[in-house]
């Protein structure tokens, strides 16, 4: 009785975005530790900016507007709330990157 051989898998493709992350975003990580939160003194003015450059993304469009009302947001975030508000950061920013990416090709 005969086995039937399993058709190969393609390769994996690498993901672009992961690629980038791995090869230019981690090795860079170390480099951006703070040692502290946002001074509660600080916060409100952020929370001010975040908002005023939110309203200027909405009417512009803008990557400045987007990427400036979200480092607002960040500065302005207490606790747990600073882990969401740099994941939307990142997204933005690195949303960025992989429009760059696929243009340039």
């Amino acid at each position: 009785m005969e086995q039937a051989t399993k058709p190969k898998r393609a390769p994996r493709r690498v993901d672009p975005l992961a690629r980038v992350v791995e090869q230019e975003v981690r090795p860079e990580i170390a480099g951006f530790t703070a040692t502290a939160g946002t001074p509660e003194t600080r916060r409100a003015a952020h929370e001010g900016r975040a908002a005023a450059w939110g309203s200027e993304f909405e009417k512009t469009g803008t990557l400045d507007a987007l990427l400036l009302s979200l480092a607002f947001e960040v500065g302005a975030a207490v606790g747990l709330e600073v882990r969401p508000a740099l994941v939307q950061l990142a997204a933005a920013a690195l949303g960025e990157v992989e429009r760059i990416d696929k243009a340039g090709r």
